[in-house]
């Protein structure tokens, strides 16, 4: 642990002018914390890039949970809104595999199971900008959604779109590309914008 320490601080303080040790956001886990923060998921055998970000007012231990081996890619963005609902979690399955560049974001409760690939460039959330009003900016107007449960050796392809309230069955296989705006059945394979079966008309 200790070299595995020693070897991620010299890197820190290489790239210090890089680093977000200054954020605007003050909860943001950052600095020499968040380098103890990666070393700590790598002694447990999860590998997650150092170029990952996070996006949560508090440390994401409570409400980032993450299986043995999951794997996050670089450029990856975890974004839990806990400022907005107390409750907002992300849990990944052992073996998960979250692509380059990909966006998880959650003001509610995202699930994702074991074994399940997500490809490059996808995004996935459990929010969206409430609308209702035309008086005031969609900006001011909060947030809206519902939980997103994605099953158990799930593939899903580069630059998809998985939309609030979405369940994803086992075994399911999203084309990449598609945008999933409602529940995916077990073992089916759904691709299109919005998606749909393989096989169904448009």
């Amino acid at each position: 642990m200790h070299k595995i320490l020693s070897y991620l601080y010299a890197k820190y303080r290489a790239c210090f002018w890089l680093s977000c040790f200054d954020s605007p956001r003050p909860g943001m886990l950052r600095g020499w914390r968040r380098w103890c923060w990666l070393a700590m998921q790598r002694k447990a055998g999860r590998f997650i890039e150092p170029s990952v970000q996070f996006w949560c007012d508090t440390m994401p231990d409570e409400h980032f949970v993450l299986g043995s081996a999951v794997y996050l890619d670089r450029g990856a963005i975890v974004w839990i809104g806990t400022e907005e609902n107390p409750s907002s979690s992300i849990a990944l399955g052992a073996r998960v595999y979250v692509g380059p560049y990909s966006f998880l974001g959650s003001c509610h409760t995202l699930t994702i199971g074991e074994e399940t690939m997500i490809g490059a460039n996808a995004y996935i959330t459990t929010v969206n900008h409430g609308t209702q009003r035309k008086d005031i900016p969609y900006s001011q107007q909060g947030y809206e959604g519902d939980d997103v449960a994605i099953g158990k050796n799930v593939w899903i392809g580069a630059h998809v779109t998985v939309l609030p309230g979405v369940t994803i069955g086992d075994h399911a296989i999203i084309g990449a590309g598609a945008v999933v705006t409602k529940n995916v059945p077990s073992g089916e394979t759904w691709v299109g914008v919005p998606a749909r079966r393989t096989g169904c008309a448009s």
